[in-house]
């Protein structure tokens, strides 16, 4: 029995022993070095028209038991990349490499064992009418030549962990969206497998429902240290629960980095259209009339200032009139959370007498707060 199917038949029948056994679950993954690593990869498609170059030279490394989040918007090339890595859609170029393996060096029989060891949840669930809820997650084992009884061992526990042990004998039909998603998570774990895709897993649910499905893999991420990669077009899904996120435009990678650092402080103007979806940063008409009175007057200057950790709760604009008496007009400001982990961004109009304005500055950056002068504003 592996350390992960301990964990899960521990954690059905035994939950105060749980913590232990996982630990040594992730320590043995870790000592795997268990990563995906893509490098150089493109895929070209040729129709009657010419060439599509759906992905360009793609260099990703994705670390062992982390949340790893793609995004961009429909035909940024997400999906063929999710597809390349586990060569559902082979890459024209470059190599995917997943535990150590490149995989489009097997042989098709070594490939489809591979293949048992990536577990992927799509977005319209793919599963089977006709079999019950027990069915549909049984399915890959069956085929696998799995015996019986091993099969129970494994499935029984799964059940549990995903929250549908009292449906197991329903058929699709009779069970809602997000449980037929729970279904088809409980399917993509039954091979054991040590990555887990998600192919916009949650864009077909409601926004209560996306956001259970969101906790279930972030738990699931947590007890088994499953690396999961997930594709999405929501950054919403990226902001609750992705370690890193890669931002993909036009076939290629745009930007990459820890979730709060692209949200603090996007890189890209790809990214921070994206991020216009979650932060509603519109400046209104009237603010943005009088910022550009200032800014020709001379009278004033306009920051943006990025916060985010311990910096998102101190009383930093208080401070710029208190201790260096500034006159701050707030112009647009948001602040959320990434992760638990609070950031947010503030457009100020700053005016008073220059040496205050530069020891502000720097009573500013000494705190945390990343600032950048703007110069006009639309």
């Amino acid at each position: 029995m592996s350390t992960q199917s301990l964990a899960l038949t521990l954690g059905a029948v035994n939950p105060g022993r749980i913590a232990g056994v996982l630990a040594d679950s992730r320590a043995a993954a870790n000592a795997k070095d268990r990563i995906v690593a893509i490098e150089r990869l493109s895929k070209r498609f040729d129709n009657a028209s010419g060439a599509i170059h759906a992905l360009r030279d793609i260099d990703l490394q994705i670390r062992s038991g982390e949340i790893f989040g793609i995004i961009g918007r429909s035909g940024a090339g997400k999906s063929t990349l999710i597809r390349c890595i586990n060569l559902l859609e082979r890459p024209s170029s470059g190599s995917v490499r997943v535990d150590g393996v490149d995989l489009s060096a097997l042989a098709p029989a070594e490939l489809r064992a591979a293949r048992r060891r990536i577990g992927m949840i799509f977005q319209h669930f793919n599963l089977l009418s006709s079999r019950t809820v027990y069915g549909n997650i049984a399915f890959p084992l069956e085929l696998a030549g799995t015996p019986k009884d091993e099969i129970e061992r494994r499935v029984r526990p799964l059940l549990d962990l995903v929250g549908l042990s009292d449906l197991a004998d329903r058929y699709p039909a009779q069970v809602s969206g997000g449980q037929k998603q729970r279904i088809g998570i409980a399917r993509a774990l039954a091979s054991e497998p040590t990555v887990l895709l998600s192919d916009e897993a949650t864009s077909a649910l409601d926004p209560e429902t996306t956001r259970s499905i969101l906790s279930l893999l972030e738990d699931i991420n947590r007890k088994l240290g499953l690396t999961i990669v997930l594709i999405t077009h929501q950054m919403q899904v990226v902001q609750q629960i992705c370690d890193r996120v890669a931002v993909m435009e036009g076939g290629a990678v745009v930007e990459i980095g820890k979730t709060l650092d692209v949200f603090a402080r996007p890189a890209t103007d790809t990214t921070r259209s994206l991020l216009q979806d979650v932060l509603r940063q519109a400046v209104p008409a009237e603010a943005i009339r009088h910022a550009r009175d200032h800014l020709a007057s001379g009278a004033g200057r306009l920051w943006r200032l990025n916060i985010n950790g311990a910096a998102a709760g101190r009383p930093l604009l208080s401070s710029l009139v208190r201790d260096f008496g500034l006159e701050v007009n707030l112009l647009q400001g948001h602040i959320d959370e990434v992760r638990g982990t609070p950031f947010g961004s503030l457009l100020v109009l700053v005016s008073g007498a220059a040496h205050d304005l530069d020891r502000a500055l720097a009573h500013l950056h000494s705190h945390g707060a990343v600032i950048e002068e703007v110069d006009h504003v639309e």
